[in-house]
């Protein structure tokens, strides 16, 4: 079984399309375990804010096919496949992890780990809150210990949003 982690946000009907992608993991992976979900600015562009979390699932399948299924939950659901990266989505799926695989980019398969595991807090904190002492393959280094780094070097702004407000917005 591949352990994978996942970021997950969305930034168009946010809290439909992040209930979406959480239904839709649990029932093709079964069991997953959940970061908070924080709200954070549009990075890269000027638009709404972003819902952000990260999800961790336990899979027979392989990378590409991994990714394959995250490329078609996001284009049934309204995400424009060939949009500008730093754009607003409807939801956005990203393989941080797999495994503790280190793996270059190609044609079906994203780079492991994503750069913007420690690039951007929206994914680096839903880390460091997921799985603390997991380490980074590349550095080695805990992720909480990225983010204890990566917090005072920084400015950025991420506003816990509770499930519990996740859910009451879509009833």
């Amino acid at each position: 079984m591949a352990l994978v982690f996942l970021g997950i946000g969305s930034n168009l009907q946010r809290e439909k399309h992040v209930r979406i992608a959480i239904d839709a993991l649990t029932k093709d992976f079964g069991e997953l375990r959940l970061s908070p979900i924080y709200e954070t600015e549009a990075v890269g562009f000027t638009g709404p804010p972003f819902l952000n979390l990260v999800a961790w699932i336990e899979t027979e399948l392989s990378l590409a096919e991994v990714q394959r299924w995250c490329k078609n939950l996001e284009a049934a659901h309204g995400r424009e496949l060939q949009a500008e990266r730093y754009s607003s989505k409807t939801l956005d799926i990203d393989i941080l992890l797999y495994n503790h695989d280190c793996v270059e980019a190609t044609a079906d398969t994203p780079q492991l780990p994503r750069d913007e595991v420690l690039l951007r807090a929206y994914v680096l904190r839903p880390l460091a809150d997921l799985v603390p002492y997991m380490t980074h393959p590349r550095t080695g280094i805990s992720f909480l210990e990225h983010w204890k780094t990566f917090q005072r070097s920084s400015n950025t702004s991420l506003t816990p949003v509770p499930f519990e407000q996740l859910e009451s917005s879509l009833v």
